[in-house]
C-alpha cells in the first residue's frame, strides 16, 4: 500500500507542474541595462499601416522569397496589437499617441487622453532631457502619426492648431516631410527666424550641414515612390539620413521619429505596386538607422507599425530572377521593382485599417536579453522608450494569451486522481486502526 505521505507528494508535484506550465507562458522578458551615459539615443520608426504581409510583399519584391529586409535580420522580433482605447479598430492618432505617451486613447486624437488630459510624449520627454529632437515622414507633417509626438490636439482634421503648435510650441529641431501647404508665409517666417533652415527640394537639404531643419518637399503628402522625383525630392532613406547626420551633433543624444506614411495610403486603395514601393523605401530608411546603431552603443532603433491597412494576402506569383541591384542606377531598380511587385498576386480583405497584429523589430545592446516572438501592446513600445532613456531596465510580458484547454484537460483528470488518492489514505487509515 502507497503511504499517505508519499501519496501527498504525487499530488503536490502534480499540481505545482500543472501551475508551473501556465504562469512559465507569460514570464517576463528582461533586457540588458543600458549604458550609463548622457547621450542614450532612439530612433523610432514606424510603417504607415505596415504588417506582417506587406513586409513579405516587400521581401518578395526587394530580396526574394528566400533572403529577408533589413528589419527583418535585425535582433528582435515581436508582434504588437494596436486596438484603441475601446479594444476597437484603431486609427493612426489612437495608435501613436499610444506608442508615443504610453496611453490608449480615442479614434482622431492627437497625444490627449480620454479624460481629455494632454500627455507628455516621448519626444517631449526627450527635449526635457536635452537631447535632440527630429520627426521625418513621408506624408505632411501635420499629419496623424507625426503630429502625435509633437502636438496635443483633440482632432487630429484640425491642421492648422497642429501646425500652430509645431511652429510654437513643439521646438523639434529637425522636420522634414510635407505639408508646405498647411503653413502660411508668416509661420514659417517665424521658424527660419528662429534658426531653422528652410529647405523644399533635395538640393537645398543636401546643402544643410548643422543646425536647425525645416524640409518640407511637397504642399501636401509627398509623392509615392514610384511617381517621385529622384533628383528633386529626396527619398525616405535621404531624410533619414540627413536627420541623423545633423542630431548626432548634439552630445546629449538624440529622439527621431521616422514615418514611412504611405504605406497606408497605398493599401487603403489596395494598390500593391504602391504598398511595395513604400514599404521597401521605408525599409532602406531602416538600413541608414541600423549603419548609425551598429557604431553607437548607446542607441536602440525600434521599427514597427501603428496599424496594419487592407489585409493583404499573397496568393502566388511568378517572380523572375532579376533583383534590384547597387550597380544600377535609381531609376533602373525602381523600374525592376515595379515589375517584379506586378508578378505577385495579392488579395485584400478591406480598403481599411484592420485588426491584425504588427511587427516589431529592434536593435541595440539594450535588446540583448530580450526573448523575440513575444506579444506586446502598443503602448509598450513608449514604456521601452521610456525606461532606456532613464537607463532603467526594459521588462516585457507577453501578452499571448494562455491556451487553457490543455490545463482544463490536466485539471480533469487530477480531481478523480485527488478522490482516489483522499479515498486511499481514509481508507489505510481505517484498516491501521482495525488492526489496533
Amino acid at each position: 500500500m502507497i503511504s499517505k505521505l508519499k501519496l501527498q507528494t504525487i499530488l503536490i508535484i502534480a499540481l505545482t507542474v500543472s501551475l508551473v506550465f501556465i504562469i512559465d507562458n507569460n514570464l517576463p522578458s528582461n533586457s540588458h541595462q543600458p549604458t550609463s551615459s548622457d547621450d542614450l539615443t532612439i530612433i523610432l520608426m514606424i510603417g504607415d499601416g505596415m504588417g506582417f504581409e506587406q513586409v513579405r510583399m516587400a521581401r518578395y519584391t526587394e530580396v526574394g522569397k528566400n533572403t529577408n529586409l533589413t528589419m527583418e535580420n535585425l535582433l528582435l522580433n515581436l508582434s504588437v496589437m494596436t486596438h484603441n482605447v475601446n479594444l476597437g479598430i484603431t486609427d493612426s492618432a489612437a495608435a501613436a499617441t499610444a506608442i508615443a505617451t504610453g496611453i490608449k486613447t480615442y479614434n482622431g486624437r492627437i497625444a490627449v487622453a480620454p479624460n481629455g488630459s494632454a500627455n507628455k510624449t516621448i519626444l517631449e520627454i526627450a527635449l526635457e532631457m536635452g537631447k535632440a529632437t527630429g520627426v521625418v515622414t513621408t506624408t505632411s507633417i501635420q499629419h496623424a502619426t507625426p503630429a502625435s509626438f509633437m502636438t496635443h490636439v483633440y482632432s487630429r482634421s484640425n491642421y492648422d492648431e497642429i501646425t500652430k503648435q509645431i511652429v510654437e510650441n513643439a521646438d523639434v529641431d529637425v522636420l522634414l516631410g510635407g505639408g508646405l501647404n498647411y503653413f502660411s508665409e508668416e509661420q514659417i517666417t517665424a521658424m527660419t527666424n528662429d534658426g531653422y533652415s528652410f529647405a523644399t527640394n533635395n538640393s537645398a537639404l543636401s546643402s544643410i550641414t548643422s543646425g536647425r531643419i525645416l524640409g518640407l518637399f511637397s504642399d501636401s503628402h509627398m509623392p509615392y515612390e514610384q511617381e517621385r522625383n529622384l533628383t528633386n525630392t529626396p527619398s525616405l532613406a535621404e531624410m533619414t539620413n540627413k536627420a541623423i547626420n545633423i542630431l548626432d551633433q548634439n552630445s546629449s543624444g538624440f529622439f527621431l521619429m521616422v514615418e514611412g506614411g504611405r504605406i497606408d495610403h497605398a493599401s487603403h486603395d489596395n494598390e500593391k505596386v504602391g504598398a511595395i514601393l513604400e514599404t521597401i523605401a521605408f525599409d532602406l530608411a531602416v538600413k541608414e538607422a541600423k549603419n548609425y546603431v551598429e557604431t553607437h552603443e548607446n542607441s536602440i532603433l525600434i521599427i514597427t507599425a501603428d496599424h496594419e491597412t487592407g489585409g493583404p494576402k499573397i496568393i502566388g506569383d511568378l517572380l523572375d530572377g532579376i533583383l534590384p541591384v547597387s550597380g544600377l542606377t535609381e531609376d533602373q531598380n525602381r523600374t525592376i521593382r515595379i515589375a517584379r511587385a506586378n508578378q505577385i498576386d495579392v488579395t485584400w480583405s478591406t480598403g481599411g485599417h484592420t485588426r491584425n497584429h504588427v511587427p516589431l523589430y529592434a536593435y541595440g545592446e539594450a535588446f540583448e536579453n530580450i526573448t523575440s516572438n513575444l506579444l506586446i501592446d502598443n503602448t509598450d513600445i513608449f514604456g521601452i522608450m521610456n525606461n532606456f532613456l532613464h537607463e532603467e531596465e526594459i521588462i516585457l510580458i507577453d501578452r499571448t494569451p494562455v491556451n487553457m484547454l490543455p490545463y482544463y484537460t490536466l485539471y480533469i483528470l487530477l480531481v478523480p486522481i485527488t478522490i482516489t488518492l483522499i479515498y486511499l489514505i481514509v481508507k489505510t487509515k481505517r484498516s491501521i486502526k482495525l488492526r489496533k
